[in-house]
């Protein structure tokens, strides 16, 4: 006679085997997909600073990580010394406050140098990838001619306002300067969570559902002990 409370169990069993299993194929899929956006993006197209960002604004999403180009002319020069470029190697960046032709002012991190170069007033096309300022003190110390971090908010007192949020990675500027270029960050989707943190999932989930399928083993074999 067949035992209709066992095949209950057994049918529960599978269910809920089921119902873990495909949860874990959910988080797989979840972990598959932060590893695939995670991945740098592709470049957009270069866009003039003046279509993205405005003086005394704050830089939009959009704005943050594009390549701009704008033209002026340099009011000076600056040095962050202890900055640290994507690729891990630290030296002292020249940092110049350009004066955007009928606009207002940006910091432009112009490459790596231990020593100023002559400002020419001549008209600079520079084209580089637009980044949010810097927010910790732990470059430098404050002194004149120095940055303890690149940040206009830090410029303010000694060239006057109308500077634009952030500053920009020089990758070229004409008529073009001997010196070499900071490595600008490629642009990379940032996702909550993490990759192996999802996979962790999966184990867990697939483990409940093997649980499940042998518990209607453990509960007969509990029953014929007794």
């Amino acid at each position: 006679m067949i035992n209709r409370q066992k095949i209950g169990v057994v049918v529960v069993a599978i269910f809920f085997a089921v119902i873990f299993f495909r949860l874990g194929l959910w988080q797989l899929d979840k972990a598959q997909l932060m590893q695939e956006i995670s991945k740098p993006q592709a470049e957009r197209a270069t866009v003039a600073l003046l279509s993205v960002a405005q003086p005394n604004e704050s830089l939009s999403n959009d704005a943050l990580s594009r390549i701009v180009q704008v033209r002026g002319t340099y009011l000076s020069n600056l040095q962050a010394p202890n900055q640290e470029d994507v690729n891990g190697k630290v030296g002292t960046w020249l940092v110049g406050v350009l004066q955007v032709e009928g606009s207002g002012k940006i910091a432009i991190v112009r490459g790596i140098s231990a020593d100023s170069l002559p400002i020419s007033r001549e008209s600079i096309q520079v084209v580089g990838r637009l980044m949010p300022s810097q927010i910790n003190n732990k470059y430098g110390e404050v002194k004149s001619g120095f940055l303890p971090r690149i940040d206009s908010a830090l410029l303010l007192s000694e060239f006057g306002s109308d500077f634009f949020d952030g500053y920009i990675i020089a990758q070229s500027e004409q008529p073009e300067i001997e010196i070499e270029r900071v490595p600008s960050p490629i642009p990379v989707i940032k996702v909550s969570g993490f990759y192996w943190q999802h996979i962790s999932y999966v184990v867990v989930w697939w483990l409940m559902a093997l649980l499940a399928l042998a518990l209607p083993l453990i509960r007969s074999k509990s029953e014929s002990q007794s």
